[in-house]
C-alpha cells in the first residue's frame, strides 16, 4: 500500500524551481539531468507499486479509483507553462532571438511539459493496472513518446520462461516457483496485462539472503 501511495503522491506533485535564471528543476529534477532521469523515477516508483495491486481488495482498488479521478481532474489546474508557451518561445526563436537565457527557459519549459506528460501516462498506467476506467482524459497532444529506458528493462525478468533461464531450472519448476507465490509474497512478482513479472534486484537479494527459499518449490538447485 505505501509504494502505491508513494506513486500517486509523486503524480500528483508539482514543484517548479526557477531561481534566478540558474538553478531549473521540476519535482527535483533539474534541467541538465532532463525528463528521461523523471521517467526513471516514475518508472521505479510504478513498478514498486505493481507488486502491491495482487494483494488489493476490490474495495480499495475502488479507493484508489477515486483518488485516480481526482488527480487526473486537478493535473489541469497545474500552474505550468502549456505548449502554447513552449510554441511562443520556439517562434521567437526562429524569428533570430538569440538571447541565452530565453534559449535555456525554452528548454526548461519543454522539459516541464514532458514531465507533466508522464505524470499523466503513468497515472493512466496505474488506472489500467488496478482495473479503473478513468473518466478524465488528458490532452493527446501534451502525451509524450514513453521510452522504454533500458536500467528500467534490464531490471524485469519477463514471464514463465525468463524466471526458468534466470535460475536456471525447467519451465515446469519456474511456473511452480509461480504458483507458490513465495515471489508475490516477497513483492518480487506481480502481474501485468501481458503476463508475469519479476524484480531482478529483490529477487538476486533474496536469493542471497536466502539461497534454499526456492528448493523446496523447484526440481533444480539454484
Amino acid at each position: 500500500m505505501e509504494a502505491i501511495k508513494a506513486l500517486l503522491n509523486e503524480l500528483r506533485r508539482c514543484e517548479i524551481i526557477n531561481d534566478y535564471k540558474v538553478n531549473f528543476s521540476y519535482n527535483g529534477i533539474t534541467l541538465e539531468e532532463s525528463s528521461v532521469a523523471f521517467q526513471r523515477r516514475l518508472h521505479r516508483l510504478y513498478e514498486d507499486a505493481l507488486v502491491d495491486i495482487p494483494l488489493l481488495a476490490q474495495e480499495s482498488k475502488d479507493v484508489f479509483g477515486d483518488i485516480i479521478e481526482r488527480y487526473a481532474e486537478s493535473q489541469q489546474l497545474f500552474d505550468v507553462p502549456d505548449e502554447s508557451v513552449l510554441e511562443s518561445m520556439n517562434r521567437e526563436i526562429e524569428l533570430g532571438n538569440t538571447n541565452a537565457n530565453l534559449k535555456q527557459e525554452r528548454d526548461f519549459v519543454k522539459m516541464i511539459c514532458k514531465c507533466v506528460s508522464l505524470q499523466k501516462y503513468y497515472l493512466g498506467e496505474f488506472a489500467s493496472a488496478i482495473g479503473y476506467q478513468a473518466k478524465t482524459t488528458c490532452n493527446e497532444s501534451n502525451v509524450v513518446e514513453i521510452t522504454t529506458t533500458a536500467s528500467a528493462d534490464d531490471n524485469l525478468i519477463k514471464g514463465v520462461k525468463g524466471l526458468a533461464k534466470y535460475l536456471g531450472c525447467g519451465v515446469n519448476s519456474a511456473q511452480n516457483i509461480i504458483n507458490s507465490e513465495i515471489l508475490l509474497n516477497k513483492k518480487i512478482q506481480y502481474r501485468t496485462g501481458k503476463g508475469w513479472r519479476f524484480r531482478k534486484d529483490k529477487l538476486t537479494e533474496l536469493l542471497e539472503k536466502e539461497p534454499e527459499i526456492l528448493k523446496k518449490v523447484r526440481k533444480k538447485q539454484v
